[in-house]
């Protein structure tokens, strides 16, 4: 199995995320696309003002109906903050058949030589670049030079192009406490479900199932 890994905070999760991870089963041939809300992201350490459960529960919401998609709750049951090295070594033992693939976007990937074990992370899953449609690996500076050439020569066969759409969990979590529309920014289902269990107000800040 072809195995892709989309980790995050999906606070919310929102129509460029999916559209993201579908770019990817697309485009990289995925059998699964698991979507990993982090627990405590290392770069984002206080940026998940909603709930562990609201945040499953909106992806749940999200990918419904498409089969490829599934959402795995692993780094929030493991807690701590949420290592990618980490994470890939689990999910290789809960499918150690499975041929990983890591999804990882322009912003993010712009910090990966910040990221933790990055050899090791190479190691164990393909990495999945996302730019903007005629980008490419040079418009983010230069590869770790702890990367092998053929690390790095596999990270540029797996770029993927996706149409830029401009969404951020940050601005729709501004909107929804500005009293804005979030409509077409989000799946009109996770719309409904931020209404009616009133995410982002005041009292769900920093309050974690």
């Amino acid at each position: 199995m072809r195995l892709g890994i989309y980790g995050g905070s999906f606070s919310p999760i929102h129509n460029g995320h999916l559209l993201l991870a579908e770019s990817c089963r697309e485009q990289c041939q995925l059998d699964e696309v698991w979507f990993l809300p982090a627990a405590v992201s290392p770069l984002k350490q206080d940026a998940n003002p909603a709930s562990n459960a609201h945040r499953v529960a909106m992806i749940e919401l999200a990918i419904a109906g498409n089969q490829a998609f599934k959402v795995s709750p692993i780094e929030l049951e493991r807690g701590g903050i949420s290592y990618t090295v980490d994470t890939l070594r689990e999910v290789q033992q809960i499918v150690p058949h499975a041929q990983l693939f890591l999804l990882v976007g322009a912003d993010s990937f712009a910090s990966f030589s910040h990221w933790r074990a990055i050899d090791k992370i190479c190691e164990l899953a393909t990495i999945c670049t996302v730019g903007r449609p005629g980008s490419d690996l040079n418009d983010w500076g230069s590869l770790p030079e702890v990367l092998t050439d053929d690390q790095m020569m596999e990270i540029k066969e797996h770029f993927v192009e996706m149409p830029q759409i401009g969404l951020s969990s940050t601005e729709i979590r501004q909107r929804i406490a500005d009293g804005r529309s979030i409509r077409y920014m989000v799946p009109r289902s996770v719309e409904k479900y931020i209404e009616t269990q009133h995410v982002f107000r005041s009292q769900d800040v920093h309050v974690q199932a």
